[in-house]
């Protein structure tokens, strides 16, 4: 029996209605995932802003620690005058992160954006279903939250007790020198932001989709030591250097040497300065 030339046309027509039904799946479903993961890069963006942003603020909440070495704290009470006001929380962080990275390109950079408790009035098109609604839904499904870890006291032991730095000086007495430095140095950040909970277009696409999170956490070993300047740095590194504080070789040795060294009366003993870029670095 020979097919009716109707039958061929019929299933040519079924065969290109299937194949771009097919196709155009395809291409929204690979859109998608360029979307997801554009907010799969700005989360792992998110997790290293909020870990940096630690580095260089204090948690509000932070509270000492039974481990005084390892209160940043306490300090910052003692070497840092004002810095204890120099806070930022987690939930602030959260809200720059939304007003600085969710909205739409070329959005300003405001101090005020840790007080923005919503999502921005302008979100960024990668962040927008297929259907054109958006896909993150409410400010609290983005979340932010940081960390710092201490060295634990034993490793500091080493460092901290006597005879760490101790000399002699030229007059017979010791002095023991100490650098009495924080040690919540290793500063976390994670951030997770969950989308397309309430997407009626995904949940088209895909059958009992209910949404996804992506999360990323960042760790910084960072140098948080310096909170007021060179100069108070200066005088915290000068504890250090016996030879700052005191006289480990007596002006009588050094007169009886200056004939066979005559530079030694170009020497600073426990010299202490801060590194200077020189000025051709600094050239643009």
């Amino acid at each position: 029996m020979q097919p009716h030339a109707g039958d061929q046309g019929q299933a040519m027509v079924e065969f290109l209605v299937v194949t771009m039904f097919a196709i155009s799946v395809l291409f929204i479903t690979l859109a998608m995932l360029g979307k997801f993961s554009d907010i799969r890069n700005k989360t792992l963006l998110g997790a290293r802003y909020a870990a940096w942003e630690r580095s260089v603020w204090l948690d509000a909440q932070t509270h000492p620690t039974p481990d005084s070495l390892g209160s940043e704290r306490d300090w910052f009470a003692t070497y840092g005058s004002g810095a204890l006001q120099l806070t930022k929380s987690d939930i602030e962080i959260q809200r720059e992160f939304m007003q600085r990275t969710i909205a739409a390109n070329g959005a300003p950079l405001l101090a005020s954006d840790r007080d923005a408790d919503r999502l921005p009035a302008v979100g960024q098109a990668m962040w927008r279903d297929h259907g054109g609604e958006p896909l993150l839904g409410a400010a609290q499904d983005v979340i932010a939250s940081t960390g710092a870890a201490p060295i634990p006291a034993a490793a500091l032991a080493s460092y901290t007790d006597a005879p760490y730095g101790s000399v002699r000086t030229a007059n017979g007495a010791t002095y023991t020198a100490a650098l009495d430095l924080p040690t919540r140095n290793l500063q976390s950040g994670t951030v997770s932001v969950a989308i397309g909970k309430q997407s009626d277009a995904l949940r088209r696409l895909w059958r009992g989709f209910g949404g996804l999170t992506f999360a990323d956490t960042n760790v910084l070993l960072t140098n948080t030591w310096l909170p007021e300047g060179p100069m108070n740095g200066r005088a915290l590194f000068t504890r250090a250097v016996p030879a700052a504080n005191a006289e480990l070789v007596s002006s009588a040795q050094v007169h009886r040497l200056r004939p066979y060294a005559p530079e030694i009366d170009t020497l600073e003993f426990g010299r202490v300065r801060h590194e200077v870029v020189p000025n051709d670095r600094l050239a643009p």
